[in-house]
């Protein structure tokens, strides 16, 4: 009987395990979610101050031409200053998020003799400068085909 006393235990031990690594999954990928969101609204609100750059540009083309346009000046120059301060306020929070997420964002990150690809690495056991985090997720490398 103690062999199956010790199956049971171990099946108990790695139901806990499985329970906590779930949570965890959950949690990190919560925050992901987070992170992802930040950066889209901040390449959205980029996108939009380059258009308004883009408009006073072609105005102030037109006027040095001597050709007339319709570009109401005072409002392109408050939709500018609003979205620096939108994409200054999105870049804090996305550093915040960062920085409290405890999960890290790495570029280039290879082995040798192995392709960049999207992949989740758990560190290794024997690594303690990280206790708390033993088994965890540490950090996901974006895939280059995402950042198109």
């Amino acid at each position: 009987m103690g062999f199956f006393d010790s199956l049971d235990g171990n099946l108990n031990d790695l139901a806990g395990n499985l329970n906590y690594l779930k949570k965890k999954l959950v949690n990190e990928s919560q925050e992901i979610k987070k992170t992802a969101r930040l950066r889209y609204e901040l390449l959205n609100e980029e996108r939009k101050l380059s258009e308004a750059f883009e408009k006073l540009g072609r105005h102030q083309y037109k006027s040095l031409r001597g050709e007339g346009s319709d570009l109401d000046v005072s409002e392109t120059l408050q939709e500018i200053d609003r979205l620096e301060s939108r994409i200054s306020s999105l870049k804090m929070g996305l550093d915040l998020s960062e920085k409290t997420s405890g999960i890290e964002f790495t570029e280039d990150v290879t082995s040798p003799g192995y392709e960049a690809s999207s992949s989740i690495f758990v560190r290794d056991e024997k690594d303690t400068s990280h206790e708390e985090d033993q088994g965890s997720i540490i950090f996901i490398e974006e895939d280059e085909d995402e950042n198109r």
